[in-house]
């Protein structure tokens, strides 16, 4: 339900401008029209900003995020303690925060060093861990040993021309001294470890460096005197990082539960006197230091609203309100106001445009529809008493009011699931009829599929006229002639269809179809004068909306046939662990697809066949001028 919604005009005195700004975000019910950017008109303002940014900067390099665990009292602990009235205060808290920011930011920068550093060295540690065993052999019998990065296509032709030119340095009658170990690595690169005697070094390196070798070296941290103790201290090196970065990451996260919660609460205090501030700035001025602040309420919160006020400012403040004209339908922001039963259904709407003040709230009719949908689709006890757990454990044991809420979707599924399931017969499938002779007290979808197609395809007829209906008084409210003629048109016609459907099956009287043709006829003049073609394409798609619900009996059909045949494993391969296990993981697989499944389908049936026939956004969402936490004079259900 969208909350009925009234302008307010608060007047009062200059000298009192900065008690009734901040008296009315105590109150936090009035919703003003803030610029998104305001202009800036002061160093305060601009100080305050850069304060915030840098607050929420090293919020963010912290890592921080459990912003729900500052609690009201917290923020007024600390409101007590800060005057911002005090322009020293900004300059003061900068000042306090100037140490840490630069320990956090060593730190940072300390191990973000060291994360590259740990890649260099372990990348490193790959090369060197196929040549240790190569280096310590040939050094120990004097030789002398360098590693190059080549082209794979020609280390081996460099290697035979290698050999020739070491001859130059051997005697006749030996053969030129010459091993070599290497690796091939993914980008068609080779590494190539060779040895050569300690004359024929100078010949090698030269050699390597003119076929385009490039000399690979381990990384600068661990150089030492020669290859093998480079390598080594690669490997002391790659065991001291990792103890370091742990340090730093415990340091960190020390810091984190320790500032976070405080960095938190003072960015919300900043943000509120930011607020303050910019209402201030934006309080249009009259003659005589008078001053008003105008903004939108809802009209449950009037009451309250002009009693704190009065109580406080009497004799001193004037107020004025009156209910929106139908010319300012478009400034007016939405607030909805649904039952507990119906407000986590709230949660499909995030994904849409905000709803306008004067249109429909159909978070009601999803909320009916919606698990009705789902739980015909899974439509199996077994499977509705896990869901029903798993819904219950996100809406008792999450903080996040998002996972609360699809919490509460999911119960809602279980329970029609439960519904269904008993009037299909199933429990995991076929176990309930094995176990205790469980029937259904409809029809058992898996042998009755035409049955249960007829029946979603007339869910889908009924929900599909309902959002046209729902379309039609949108339009009759509006005087949207072309859209409340349209709509018509389309139940029309689609009535029509169903009579004719209906007598085809010899269920009416003849007399209904010259009902049907009487009624068809009305429904095309009516869409030749809103235009024909557009209008017929409407009509037909609304007809393949309706035939789209047959996903509903599919998607159950389906899963019925699953859960079967996971307990056929058991028959197959008897009560044992393989046949257990499978049956097990069958069910488990099952249940995820129809979980999954029908809450996605249900969902498009929703945003697709249904909404779109009257739902069209557009509208400002709801936010008050108030405090970042604290209670409310009026609080949404």
């Amino acid at each position: 339900m969208i909350v009925e919604m009234v302008r307010v005009a608060v007047w009062g005195i200059g000298s009192e401008k900065d008690a009734i700004v901040e008296e009315l975000q105590e109150l936090g019910v009035l919703h003003l029209d803030i610029p998104s950017a305001p202009p800036l008109a002061s160093e305060e303002l601009k100080g305050l900003r850069l304060l915030g940014a840098t607050i929420l900067g090293m919020v963010e390099a912290l890592g921080w995020k459990e912003w729900d665990r500052i609690s009201n009292e917290a923020l007024l602990r600390i409101r007590g303690k800060i005057q911002f009235e005090n322009p020293e205060v900004v300059d003061e808290i900068a000042k306090s925060l100037e140490e840490f920011k630069r320990r956090l930011h060593l730190l940072l920068e300390e191990r973000s060093s060291l994360m590259e550093m740990l890649r260099s060295l372990r990348m490193s540690h790959q090369v060197a861990y196929h040549f240790q065993t190569f280096l310590e052999e040939e050094m120990s019998k004097g030789k002398c040993v360098s590693i190059w990065r080549l082209d794979h296509k020609s280390h081996a032709r460099a290697l035979s021309q290698l050999r020739s030119r070491l001859k130059v340095v051997t005697s006749p009658k030996e053969r030129p001294y010459l091993s070599h170990h290497s690796v091939r690595l993914k980008d068609d690169e080779t590494i190539l470890a060779i040895s050569v005697d300690p004359q024929g070094e100078k010949i090698a390196e030269d050699f390597m460096r003119l076929t385009g070798g490039i000399p690979w070296h381990p990384p600068d941290e661990t150089r030492g005197e020669s290859l093998l103790k480079s390598i080594e201290a690669l490997e002391d090196k790659l065991s001291w990082v990792p103890k370091r970065l742990k340090s730093i990451d415990e340091e960190l996260e020390k810091c984190k539960e320790e500032w976070g919660p405080h960095l938190a609460a003072l960015y919300f205090l900043v943000e509120e006197k930011l607020d303050q501030l910019t209402v201030k700035q934006l309080a249009v001025k009259e003659n005589g230091g008078i001053f008003v602040i105008e903004g939108w309420i809802p009209a449950e919160a009037l009451e309250a609203l002009i009693t704190r006020l009065k109580e406080r400012f009497d004799g001193r403040i004037l107020i004025q309100w009156r209910y929106p004209s139908s010319e300012e339908w478009h400034e007016v922001p939405t607030a909805l106001d649904n039952p507990s039963q119906f407000k986590p259904f709230e949660v499909f709407l995030k994904l849409l445009p905000v709803p306008r003040y004067n249109e429909m709230d159909p978070t009601a009719l999803i909320a009916i529809f919606f698990p009705f949908f789902a739980g015909c689709m899974v439509g199996d006890i077994g499977y509705a008493i896990i869901m029903g757990v798993l819904g219950w454990l996100l809406r008792r044991k999450c903080k996040r009011e998002l996972w609360r809420d699809i919490g509460s979707v999911i119960v809602h599924m279980a329970c029609w699931s439960a519904f269904w399931g008993v009037a299909f017969g199933e429990f995991f499938g076929d176990l309930g009829h094995r176990l205790i002779h469980m029937e259904p007290l409809w029809v058992e979808r898996s042998q009755a599929v035409l049955p249960v197609i007829s029946f979603t395809v007339g869910l889908g007829a009924v929900h599909v006229l309902l959002g046209l209906f729902v379309g039609f008084l949108r339009g009759l409210r509006h005087r949207d002639k072309h859209m409340w003629m349209e709509r018509l048109a389309n139940i029309l016609l689609i009535t029509a269809l169903i009579i004719v459907l209906v007598h085809v099956k010899g269920w009416l009287p003849k007399s209904f179809f010259t009902l049907s043709v009487s009624i068809t006829i009305v429904g095309l003049l009516l869409l030749l004068k809103v235009g024909f073609l557009g209008g017929l394409v409407e009509t037909i798609g609304a007809v393949g909306n309706i035939l789209s619900y047959v996903r509903i009996a599919a998607i159950g059909l389906s899963s019925a046939i699953l859960a079967v045949v996971a307990s056929r494993f058991v028959d197959a391969l008897g009560v044992s662990f393989l046949g257990i296990f499978l049956a097990l993981s069958i069910h488990l697989l099952n249940l995820i697809l129809a979980v999954a499944g029908s809450g996605l389908h249900a969902a498009r049936l929703h945003y697709v066949e249904f909404l779109g026939k009257f739902y069209k956004g557009g509208g400002k969402e709801y936010k008050p001028f108030a405090r970042k936490r604290g209670s409310l004079v009026w609080k949404r259900r």
